[in-house]
């Protein structure tokens, strides 16, 4: 009951501040769309302690090079966590129907997000494509293997297309797992429970083992790293 009354008290008097935040957003992408990455980073952790969630990263995210950047998907505050934790120029493969959205759309397209339709196998392939070429062009790219949010709280099975685009352009690939925010807030409550969210980084899969692992083993890898780094278990 506290948590539902906890809820409602922060949707109301937390609405006025994010709609704030995301005005302000708005505003200095116009002016300063070079920016982009820096204003996504501090609209993200506005948005976070808005929400009062504490954010704790564990580990280190190279700033040397780019990298594959495959985080577990969780809950609705999973943009805002990458964003926020994501060094450097970085983009992502996210649903085309998040590009429908009011003002989060618009975010997405501004932060040159790439849109994926799984429904059209033709599409989600150039899709990939925009994504081996963002790489090549000195970004990170954030992919959630699993494609949409899991409603048990366990890591689905992955989809593929972010595997072979590892295997075409040799980029290496970083797990990051994601805890706490599927307490936070799972896909089908309403309510959500303030708390700690720990981003949990994982080992580096380099280039020079994908001969050897192959797109089957590169999935099983990096699923057995996002089980030991979230402590959820995997759904079959």
């Amino acid at each position: 009951m506290f948590a539902r009354i906890l809820s409602i008290l922060i949707y109301i008097t937390m609405s006025i501040p994010l709609t704030l935040i995301g005005i302000l957003f708005v505003i200095s992408v116009i002016v300063l769309p070079s920016k982009m990455n820096t204003f996504g980073r501090l609209t993200s952790i506005c948005v976070l302690k808005c929400l009062f969630v504490k954010l704790q990263i564990n580990g280190n995210i190279p700033t040397d090079r780019s990298l594959i950047l495959m985080y577990n998907h969780s809950c609705f505050i999973d943009p805002f966590l990458f964003a926020y934790s994501s060094p450097g120029k970085t983009t992502g493969i996210t649903a085309i129907e998040n590009y429908k959205l009011p003002v989060f759309g618009w975010m997405l397209k501004k932060w040159n997000a790439i849109p994926i339709d799984r429904s059209n196998i033709k599409n989600a392939k150039k899709s990939i494509e925009k994504g081996e070429k963002a790489f090549k062009d000195g970004y990170n790219v954030i992919i959630l293997p699993e494609g949409t949010r899991t409603v048990t709280g366990k890591i689905k099975k992955f989809k593929k297309g972010g595997f072979h685009m590892a295997l075409n352009t040799k980029a290496p690939i970083l797990p990051i797992g994601s805890k706490g925010a599927f307490s936070f807030k799972p896909k089908n409550r309403w309510y959500i429970k303030p708390g700690l969210v720990e981003l949990n980084v994982g080992e580096i899969i380099e280039p020079s083992r994908y001969d050897e692992l192959g797109v089957n083993g590169l999935v099983y890898e990096v699923r057995e790293q996002m089980k030991k780094l979230t402590g959820y278990e995997l759904e079959e």
